[in-house]
């Protein structure tokens, strides 16, 4: 658990929950740290982060820990998100067999007094993290992108020029793996105020473990913190499963191109997503 200073404002709500046996990992997915509720706390001001904890004596058991910076922030979030606060949570009642609050926290120090069996051990993560590509990250992605179909194939030429920062100013964001491998990862330039997503890769291996979520979000906080205001690209019309996470993470359909598409020959779908 994190842990802060004596006199930085803390607050943090914790809940249980059971969860159901066949849904398990779904439920390890929603309430993940790349999760619905996450993605939604991340629109409060004085929100920090949320910790998912399996219960080690009881293995469908689940705490959550949601860190703000105040009360009263946490509160202004839950009033302003009302409607999108209930929605989530009907949609996520179908994973859980219950739910209780189990109280609130000035300090980690109190935490960890009320619940001294949750240590980074239980701790339930993504598959590793998001950063920054590097030069040097360049042939494990050129790996990814050969090995999925549905990417965008583009020449080691073309990597080399984006680690030297040539062209036009770009987003490069790689998946890291618990071991160091790279898993995934999103390549996209700023043109005015606007991203366009050009490519976005998650090994086989780790597809349905949140990857592609953390990848879109981090890269939309990027872009949002560079000055952009919209993300937007296009997508095969047949590729449903990264239709369906666009469609998942807010992103809206804005229209098609006929025949954008060739080997087969196929229609682009636009999306697009607000920063």
């Amino acid at each position: 658990m994190i842990s802060r200073g004596p006199t930085e404002d803390l607050f943090i709500v914790a809940w249980a929950f059971f969860a159901k046996p066949d849904h398990r990992r779904d439920f390890e997915r929603a309430y993940g740290p790349s999760g619905e509720w996450v993605r939604l706390f991340r629109s409060g001001d004085g929100y920090i982060k949320t910790e998912l904890h399996r219960d080690p004596e009881h293995p469908s058991r689940y705490i959550t820990l949601d860190f703000w910076h105040s009360r009263e922030q946490y509160e202004a979030f839950r009033e302003r998100t009302k409607s999108a606060y209930q929605e989530i949570d009907v949609i996520c009642e179908r994973l859980t067999e219950q739910e209780e609050r189990l109280g609130d926290f000035n300090d980690v120090a109190s935490l960890h007094a009320a619940f001294p069996q949750l240590v980074s051990e239980t701790e339930v993560g993504p598959s590793g993290r998001v950063r920054a590509a590097a030069p040097d990250d360049i042939p494990e992605i050129m790996l990814l992108e050969q090995a999925a179909p549905s990417a965008a194939h583009w020449t080691k030429e073309a990597y080399d020029a984006i680690g030297r920062n040539e062209g036009a100013p770009r987003i490069a964001l790689v998946a890291e793996g618990v071991e160091g491998k790279l898993c995934g990862f999103v390549m996209a330039r700023i043109i005015a105020e606007e991203c366009e997503l050009e490519n976005i890769v998650v090994s086989a291996d780790e597809l349905r473990r949140g990857i592609g979520s953390r990848l879109l979000d981090d890269l939309a906080r990027t872009a949002r913190n560079r000055g952009a205001h919209r993300v937007f690209l296009e997508v095969r019309e047949s590729n449903s499963a990264a239709r369906a996470l666009y469609e998942k993470l807010g992103f809206e359909c804005d229209g098609e191109r006929k025949g954008y598409y060739s080997d087969p020959v196929e229609r682009a779908i636009l999306y697009s997503l607000p920063l």
